[in-house]
């Protein structure tokens, strides 16, 4: 008997190189990109708030794209559960006993 086998449900969501909850930091970070753009181009002018803009957000996507290859998608879930634990809860892993 054949079974079809859909490979996309064990890959991310992928848009531009940028995988799954990553999604949701560049968004926010693009959004903090395009308010320091305005701030600097209302402050300035409108060509250095747009070439702010254009730097800001190169290096974002860069370094995104660094931070998502050291921290792979699992480990941010876990990170961000954690932030949400009162501080006096320890976390530890399974294979560190003391």
């Amino acid at each position: 008997m054949k079974a079809q086998v859909y490979r996309n449900l064990d890959r991310p969501f992928t848009l531009f190189g940028i995988r799954g909850r990553y999604i949701v930091i560049a968004g926010v970070t693009l959004l903090g990109v395009l308010v320091i753009s305005l701030i600097v181009g209302s402050a300035c002018n409108a060509f250095v708030g747009l070439a702010t803009a254009l730097i800001l957000t190169v290096a974002a996507y860069l370094t995104l794209l660094e931070v998502q290859q050291r921290f792979p998608e699992k480990a941010l879930g876990r990170r961000l559960g954690a932030m949400n634990l009162p501080k006096f809860i320890l976390i530890r892993s399974k294979v560190w006993k003391r």
